[in-house]
């Protein structure tokens, strides 16, 4: 009995032995001296046999920064994508709502902790679970609002028809829908723990219009895009950012439109470059003198450590490769997928932007090159 106890602590400590050394291997990788070598080989290997597939990268490493474009934006004939080349970025635009209300809160129109009776009660009817909510709780995903109701999904599916539904499901319902689903709650959770939640970051939108009697594009243009030049970023397309829209494919490679938001705008509906977000990512790193501090107060862990203001706190697997000071957001649309983290500690960055609908598959693909551009030199 003794020599079995020995021989399976023998072994428990053999493989906790393994288990540490690949994590220090997998957290400090040998150092190439080409780490756009190193992103060109990841990205190679994530584009095998995707041949309608787009994918733009930017890297941003410590003041020096470079696109990669892969893949092509037309079937008939490759035309390589480039950091002018415009993407819809689906969720990765809660990160600018989420700004919108950074700035706002620093000018003392709100407070993180004004809460929803306070801004629209005097107008909007709201049931006694939503009174109470706060921006806060909005933009931590913490207010306890599914990520779409029920009633919203149920409504839009009788305008819109089943089988037309997905192809464009926000374009089917206005802000009023939304104010009035503010009177029932239906399907709501006591608020305080985390649940993503696309509605509660679509109204916060719809509430800084209320606040500010502005349109949500309106205001984010002159408050957060226009001061770092980002003028390839927008909702409403302009003809040269038509020209420079990549088609957009399904999950399983059908051809895609880009969706277009009549409500919730605040939760998706921005279209992109890697160039305007390697602008966003330099900011945000400190790049642009007085916005590093309001950068700095979105990235901090907010309720259960899950969120900053906007941002997602690491995930498990970011952990393990030792990146354990990233922030990021994904974001997944009919026809597009995206990406976008940084690492104040680094100094580093990295937008991957493509043209097909597989969120997760592009999430892995941004965890392990923000690992090489913390490691790669």
């Amino acid at each position: 009995m003794k020599i079995v106890v020995i021989s399976m602590a023998l072994v428990v400590f053999a493989v906790s032995l393994a288990v540490l050394y690949l994590k220090h291997r997998m957290r400090n990788p040998d150092d190439s001296k080409n780490l756009e070598a190193a992103v060109d080989a990841k990205l190679i290997q994530f584009m095998r046999k995707k041949l309608h597939l787009a994918v733009v990268v930017g890297v941003y490493r410590d003041g020096r920064s470079f696109v990669r474009g892969y893949g092509t934006v037309r079937t008939e004939a490759p035309v390589l994508p480039d950091a002018t080349t415009a993407f819809q970025i689906g969720s990765v635009s809660k990160i600018f709502t989420a700004t919108l209300l950074q700035t706002l809160c620093d000018e003392g129109v709100v407070s993180m902790e004004t809460t929803l009776n306070e801004l629209l009660g005097g107008s909007i009817p709201l049931s006694p679970a939503a009174q109470g909510v706060t921006l806060k709780q909005l933009v931590t995903h913490t207010s306890g609002f599914p990520s779409v109701p029920k009633s919203l999904e149920l409504k839009a599916t009788e305008l819109a028809g089943k089988e037309e539904l997905m192809g464009n499901p926000y374009s089917y319902l206005g802000p009023e829908f939304v104010f009035d689903y503010l009177a029932t709650t239906e399907g709501t959770r006591k608020p305080g723990r985390f649940e993503y939640s696309n509605l509660g970051m679509g109204l916060l939108g719809h509430v800084l219009e209320h606040v500010t009697g502005r349109d949500y594009e309106s205001l984010v243009r002159e408050k957060v895009l226009a001061p770092l030049g980002m003028n390839e970023t927008v909702i409403t397309l302009t003809p040269d950012i038509e020209d420079r829209l990549t088609r957009g494919y399904t999950a399983k490679g059908e051809p895609a439109g880009i969706w277009t938001f009549a409500a919730l705008a605040g939760a998706g509906a921005y279209i992109s470059s890697a160039k305007d977000m390697l602008r966003f990512i330099e900011a945000c790193l400190g790049e642009q003198g007085s916005a590093s501090q309001q950068f700095d107060a979105m990235r901090r862990p907010q309720s259960e450590g899950v969120t900053g203001i906007g941002w997602m706190q690491p995930t498990f697997l970011d952990r393990f490769l030792g990146n354990r000071k990233v922030v990021w957001h994904n974001g997944m649309v009919g026809g597009y997928a995206s990406y976008l983290s940084i690492d104040a500690e680094t100094r580093t960055g990295v937008v991957i932007l493509t043209n097909q609908a597989r969120a997760t598959r592009l999430l892995m693909l941004g965890i392990g090159l923000m690992r090489q551009v913390r490691t790669q030199s």
